[in-house]
């Protein structure tokens, strides 16, 4: 019996040993053209392989697949090719091919200066604008670090410059940057009555002023991880008059406030691209503290904890599946409207764009299923002369999407009546996905109070915000 068993043990692994293996390829070279200013080695950075590496056949497939997002995510570039030549058996050659985007945008702005775009729309009222000129350079000294000097009129009346993501060290791991922002707005939200944006507004001189200067720190030990610090140093100013109409606005009636925020953001992110996500993930959690400035006849202090999580999954050729989770936890020692806002800022539930909902902790749990009525396409306009704009890619997508959430607000009044409560709403909406990483969403939601609306909005669904 024991013969026997070994017999048929070893046929069964001569069996095995005779079916073909993945052939294992070593990576020769790796040839980069179209990179007219990008250096070499900020493309060598988003690969995640390098040369002399002994890869699989199936295994290099996937990484040059995820290399290329990588690229495609430095928004250095409109398009990334990334193929293999086989120089024998056993190596390969690696070529990338991009087409680098346009670095230099000198321009003048004219843009909506709202908490959405719906929300402007709304309150038809073109003075709620800003407009000026501003100076941005991507990819300075093909690096990747980015200039931008701006200088805006209007509703907002503000001065600022930013100087980032100047490498530290040849590996690019280590990475520094500073902001200056100065603001004089002459419009502002005060409070929040019956659910909704009390604003005040004096043509005459700014109601509000905040400086801001910031300074940042970046470790990115891996492709997709970044531990990101900053250091801000702020401080406001309000007119009496916003005082008067609340006492609260900043700290228990003052107008004026000077405290350092120091900021600590750790990002997982593994979306294929950014911009417009279909596939991966993507995990952050900011941890903040503020404190004011020592010897401060009123001391503050406030801790906010942000944790968010989104997954994108491909259902089939045409169908896509999102979700995505956002909490806030927030602790501070007294009571700031300026620091207890919420929902209707940076965060938003679909159906209530003209909302805002303040408290000191939430959660919002949206869901989206998105169907490809126009899969990516790439069409070149021939009587554009310039190579980095005649050829523009497009994509449409419908939406259904379902959101809820829940904020808890410790110093409610009887007639914001949507915290402390379950809130949902959901919808359906088209997506036009351009170049340039442009995005125009037309929308039809409710939410559970009954409340409809037609919505647009100038940014990417269910997206964490960049």
């Amino acid at each position: 019996m024991f013969k026997e068993l070994y017999l048929c043990l070893t046929f069964l692994l001569l069996s095995l040993d005779s079916f073909p293996q993945d052939i294992k390829l070593i990576i020769n070279d790796i040839h980069i053209t179209g990179n007219k200013k990008t250096k070499k080695n900020i493309i060598l950075r988003e690969l995640t392989f390098s040369k002399g590496d002994t890869i699989s056949g199936d295994e290099l497939e996937i990484q040059m697949i995820r290399s290329r997002e990588n690229i495609l995510n430095t928004s250095l570039f409109n398009y990334v090719t990334i193929n293999k030549t086989i120089i024998n058996s056993e190596k390969s050659d690696i070529n990338v091919i991009v087409e680098e985007r346009w670095y230099t945008w000198p321009s003048v702005i004219l843009n909506y200066d709202d908490r959405n775009f719906s929300a402007w729309l709304k309150a038809k009222d073109l003075s709620r604008s800003k407009y000026g000129f501003s100076v941005e350079k991507y990819n300075c000294f093909g690096r990747r670090e980015s200039l931008k000097i701006s200088l805006l009129f209007g509703f907002a009346k503000q001065f600022s410059v930013s100087y980032r993501n100047i490498a530290l060290d040849k590996n690019r791991k280590h990475f520094i940057g500073g902001d200056i922002e100065i603001s004089h707005p002459d419009e502002i939200i005060f409070k929040t009555e019956y659910n909704e944006p009390l604003i005040y507004k004096n043509g005459f001189h700014s109601v509000f002023e905040r400086k801001k200067y910031t300074l940042n720190y970046l470790y990115r030990p891996y492709i997709n991880n970044f531990h990101n610090f900053y250091l801000n140093y702020f401080e406001y100013n309000v007119s009496d008059t916003v005082v008067r109409l609340n006492p609260d606005f900043l700290l228990k009636d003052k107008n004026s406030m000077k405290c350092f925020t120091l900021d600590y953001v750790y990002t997982i992110d593994k979306r294929d691209i950014k911009a417009y996500p279909l596939q991966g993930s993507c995990f952050e959690i900011l941890i903040g503290q503020t404190v004011s400035v020592p010897f401060s006849k009123t001391l503050f202090s406030s801790t906010v904890i942000i944790p968010s999580f989104y997954k994108y999954y491909v259902i089939s050729k045409n169908v896509y599946f999102a979700t995505g989770i956002n909490l806030k936890l927030s602790y501070s020692n007294q009571y700031s409207y300026f620091y207890s806002r919420s929902l209707g800022y940076i965060y938003n539930l679909h159906g209530f764009e003209y909302n805002t909902i303040e408290g000191q902790h939430f959660i919002v749990f949206k869901n989206l299923l998105k169907i490809a009525v126009l899969q990516p396409k790439i069409t070149e306009i021939s009587f554009i002369p310039f190579t980095k704009f005649n050829k523009i890619h497009y994509a449409l997508y419908f939406n259904i999407f379902s959101d809820c959430g829940y904020v808890t607000d410790k110093y409610k009044t009887p007639d914001n009546s949507y915290v402390n409560r379950f809130l949902i709403s959901g919808g359906a909406g088209f997506d036009l996905v351009t170049y340039y990483d442009r995005t125009i969403r037309a929308e039809y939601s409710v939410n559970g109070f009954g409340k409809s609306g037609f919505y647009l909005h100038l940014t990417a669904p269910l997206n964490k915000i960049d």
